[in-house]
């Protein structure tokens, strides 16, 4: 590699790098909603040394731009075994809020950091084998599960669909491969609503999220351009996806990635409460369930989307809610995101085992939330503690039970 290619992304972060002051909420913090907690859930579950929240993050960047570190094979298991979950962020004094005026102050975006550094890591050949894989079967197959592509419909059972529609329903991997019947599930709603409506396949492809987050961007730039000219093609005005690691994906990174996008993204949740104000969609049989909800890290902290799958529930008659102590940008990840589910199974485990306690202590027998990650990690974590009787569901079983005139 060419000297001046080392590192490129990072320099050019370099004031949000050093821009640290070193104050360490973002190890340990405190809000008056929860009181003192965790606020790094893999370094509440690593062996607890300084690389692996923020702060020592951000030292170690420093080390590398003033060439008195170099990065090896340990550095990027350290730097891996972080779920990008974005609650550093949320805390730090130095991330952008309105309420802060320091006249001095580089505003991290600690994602953007940790992504762009995972990047340059791959760049110089210290990409994690497991996370190499996945992306080699998004190259071949054109999702990260080793499916075959012909595959990703499966579920529709020879239902077609019109070339083109004003609304295009984005399926990504997770949900027609692992969980196909949330994909059936949106399918239901999507006709109950009346909206017209389409899919890409057979010409879908992976959004490239699982890409992004394990560095490697070339192929999520592919990805993202061919996805982008596919809908284009469909003539649709609106996308609409359920996946959050999707939904994020598209949202966030497509434009940063491309450009802006010539239609409008949308998360189902959005969708589904813009359909039931406008009286176009109904949710009327009874579920008499108490429950409560797990923000996931790319619908909330990443695209701040708290509202709406919350408003979808209480639409629901019979639905009780309760909200965890940690919700909103305050919630715990589930453990999943930033390829740590595929390359740190455990720490994954772990980590979604302190959320499924957290709401066993509300009495709830029910966590509802809007992810097939979170959905599958959180589900895996249940199954591994004793005695637990906490069924994880997402919010579609719900909507897709209760829908109806």
């Amino acid at each position: 590699m060419v000297e001046s290619e080392k590192f490129k992304r990072i320099k050019k972060l370099k004031d949000m790098i050093m821009s640290c002051s070193g104050i360490g909420d973002c190890r340990i913090g405190f809000r008056t909603a929860v009181g003192r907690f965790g606020v790094c859930p893999a370094y509440e579950h690593s062996p607890g040394f300084e690389p692996y929240h923020a702060r020592g993050k951000l030292r170690v960047l420093s080390g590398i731009l003033e060439g008195t570190l170099e990065p090896s094979e340990e550095l990027a298991h350290v730097w891996f075994q972080c779920n990008t979950c974005g609650s550093c962020h949320s805390i730090c004094h130095q991330s952008y809020d309105e309420n802060i005026n320091w006249f001095i102050c580089n505003f991290i975006d600690h994602v953007k950091v940790w992504e762009a550094f995972r990047a340059d890591l791959v760049d110089a050949g210290f990409g994690i084998p497991r996370h190499n894989e996945l992306v080699q079967s998004i190259q071949d197959e054109h999702n990260p599960y080793f499916e075959k592509h012909e595959d990703r419909a499966k579920w529709l059972e020879g239902r077609e669909f019109p070339e083109k529609a004003e609304t295009v329903y984005y399926m990504g991997c997770t949900e027609p491969y692992r969980l196909p019947q949330h994909a059936k599930e949106m399918v239901e709603i999507l006709d109950a609503s009346g909206v017209n409506y389409t899919i890409l396949h057979p010409d879908e492809w992976c959004c490239g999220s699982v890409a992004l987050r394990t560095g490697h961007l070339k192929i999520a730039e592919e990805l993202a351009t061919h996805n982008v000219k596919r809908i284009q093609k469909a003539g649709a005005k609106n996308v609409v996806i359920h996946c959050s690691g999707c939904y994020r994906t598209f949202n966030v990174d497509y434009p940063e990635i491309i450009g802006p996008l010539p239609f409008k993204v949308y998360h189902a949740t959005e969708f589904f409460l813009d359909l039931v104000n406008q009286g176009k969609l109904k949710f009327t049989k009874p579920i008499n369930k108490k429950v409560t909800y797990h923000d996931p890290c790319h619908l909330g902290r990443h695209s701040n989307i708290y509202e709406a799958p919350r408003e979808l529930l209480k639409q629901i008659p019979g639905i009780e809610f309760v909200e965890m102590k940690r919700n909103r940008e305050n919630a715990l990840c589930c453990g999943a995101g930033g390829g740590v589910k595929s390359a740190y199974p455990q720490m994954a485990i772990e980590i979604a085992q302190d959320r499924i306690l957290e709401a066993k202590e509300l009495g709830v027998k029910t966590i509802v939330t809007a992810c097939p990650f979170c959905i599958n990690n959180l589900k895996d974590a249940a199954d591994s503690l004793e005695k637990s009787d906490i069924e994880v569901i997402d919010i579609l079983d719900l909507l897709a039970m209760s829908v109806g005139e």
